[in-house]
């Protein structure tokens, strides 16, 4: 194994194809993504202490368990009224790292489902606020609404890079990774996500890496033809509307 920091070119090259032989054959798109995080994870685990797959999911397609997961943080936050049938929801679909439950997506409720609901709610989460913003989903939106990631999926999205966890601020000047424990107790430095969208859909997904290591944005650019290679990969799952495995 190796730090991401030494990557060459050539390293990442091997480590795409890897992920593409991985994600081949996958049944579901949790599935893929689950084996896209295991293939950074078992490749990368000198570097990565966290590594996260989300996708934009309308309600109604949820799985029951998701749903009632997404239902209960909306009454906890008081927006029950504004999680609709095509209300889009960020949904943990892949993740893997150096602790067991993290290996597990049904072990990370706070995270399983995120609504993308209202402007205000999301704007109350500095991480995926910024996340959304920086991938480009066209996240220059006026509001949050059901129509965000279909104004955009199926372009190239951009890259999410906080160089340094414990210090990076958004444009509140609010902490970027708020959970500051989560950052001290395994020593997180940088923290990258890459994202692409499927053409005529409103999926959207991204991916977030939590590093042990500063790295600059340039080797986290390196990344975004995995966007392309994964999207390309599972157009198939997305035509026959293979989500969560079942």
């Amino acid at each position: 194994m190796a730090l991401l920091s030494s990557y060459s070119s050539q390293d990442i090259v091997g480590l795409n194809n890897k992920i593409t032989d991985r994600i081949q054959g996958s049944s579901t798109l949790e599935e893929a993504a689950q084996n896209y995080m295991s293939v950074l994870y078992e490749n990368l685990d000198e570097s990565i202490v966290l590594s996260r797959f989300f996708m934009t999911i309308p309600f109604k397609e949820l799985p029951e368990f998701n749903k009632e997961i997404v239902v209960n943080l909306a009454e906890s936050s008081n927006i029950t009224e504004s999680i609709k049938e095509q209300t889009l929801i960020l949904s943990l679909l892949g993740t893997r790292g150096v602790m067991p439950e993290w290996n597990d997506r049904f072990k990370s409720r706070g995270h399983m489902g995120i609504p993308l609901a209202t402007k205000d709610f999301v704007d109350k989460i500095p991480m995926m606020s910024q996340l959304l913003r920086e991938l480009k989903a066209k996240i220059d939106w006026l509001d949050y609404d059901t129509s965000v990631v279909q104004k955009t999926s199926g372009s190239m999205a951009g890259v999410f890079y906080v160089p340094d966890a414990q210090t990076a601020v958004d444009h509140l000047n609010r902490k970027i990774i708020p959970a500051q424990d989560f950052v001290q107790e395994y020593n997180v430095k940088s923290v990258f996500g890459i994202g692409g969208g499927y053409l005529g859909t409103p999926l959207f997904f991204s991916v977030i890496i939590f590093l042990r290591e500063y790295i600059d944005k340039k080797i986290a650019e390196r990344f975004l033809i995995q966007a392309n290679k994964f999207k390309s990969n599972t157009l198939n799952l997305v035509d026959e509307g293979k989500i969560f495995n079942l």
